[in-house]
């Protein structure tokens, strides 16, 4: 659908949407984050009017495009606010921003073919890389029973053969989805570490208690790295046992030298080794962004 959208240079709406595009890559590619969303808000009402003249002339096919073009606009708008909230050191409010982008692609992965995804896909296994930068684990899936929903589009139940509608589908540029009215009950809640939706986090009391500079200490030592945002990368985690030199080594059945007054074996003995993560970063190959103006005829 992207190749789809882009093929209808002929409509000078299309011509500005991909020249707005362009800005915005050439921007990312300095490293210039600021008002991440201007060239997606310039562009906001320039999409509902391509999709008022798709259905005018009858052109479903245009009409859905607008729609996945858009979200593909909106990754890139999405990606560099990412990247300004590591700038700004906003790192707890990252993370939805984050998944956020992983959403825009995951809508463009499914409407488009994983050849014709462009930079998607390369931009995507960098946001799993950073993923493992933050220090979320476990997380919430709600399990619960539906008692009365409504199509997005025709307002019928979609259970019912009235409705026309496949969930997720597109009609004429929208969505079609199941509108929740009511639940019945909520069945269960799942603690998961690959849920859906990783915006539930789950944190243990001790967690909680951890300063936000302390808990998100591998994701700030990464961002002071100033690497390149289309620049790839692996992680690899290593455990080491290191001694920690503060404290005196004593015989076990002798008094600890910390002064408390017990014996060594049952002081400080336990604490004189400590396990350290030691991170590596292995670059990998830099992502090329496409970038193609779009003449004026």
């Amino acid at each position: 659908m992207l190749k789809s959208f882009e093929s209808h240079c002929e409509l000078e709406e299309v011509r500005i949407i991909c020249n707005k595009l362009c800005s915005l890559k050439k921007r990312i590619e300095k490293g210039i984050f600021s008002d991440p969303f201007k060239e997606y808000k310039d562009c906001d009402n320039i999409f509902d009017s391509i999709k008022a003249k798709a259905i005018d002339i009858g052109d479903e096919s245009l009409a859905n495009a607008q729609m996945i073009y858009r979200h593909y606009f909106k990754f890139f708008s999405t990606f560099a606010s990412y990247h300004l909230s590591l700038i700004e050191n906003r790192y707890k409010n990252s993370w939805d921003i984050l998944q956020d982008c992983l959403d825009e692609a995951k809508i463009v992965g499914e409407f488009v073919d994983i050849k014709d995804r462009k930079e998607i896909p390369e931009i995507v296994a960098i946001l799993l890389q950073y993923e493992k930068l933050y220090p979320y684990r476990v997380f919430a899936s709600s399990e619960y029973i539906v008692s009365k929903s409504h199509c997005s589009i025709c307002g019928k139940s979609m259970q019912s053969l009235s409705c026309p509608h496949r969930k997720g589908k597109l009609y004429w540029g929208d969505f079609a989805i199941e509108m929740i009215d009511e639940i019945k009950e909520l069945q269960a809640v799942c603690l998961v570490s690959h849920p859906e939706d990783k915006r539930c986090i789950i944190e243990l009391q001790e967690d909680r208690d951890i300063p936000e500079k302390e808990k998100f200490k591998k994701l700030d030592e990464f961002v002071k790295l100033k690497i390149n945002p289309l620049q790839n990368f692996e992680i690899e985690t290593k455990i080491e046992q290191r001694r920690d030199t503060k404290i005196q080594k004593a015989n076990r059945n002798d008094l600890c030298p910390c002064g408390s007054g017990k014996k060594f074996k049952r002081c400080c003995i336990n604490r004189m080794y400590y396990n350290h993560e030691r991170n590596i970063i292995s670059p990998l190959c830099k992502v090329q962004l496409i970038i193609q103006d779009s003449k004026n005829e």
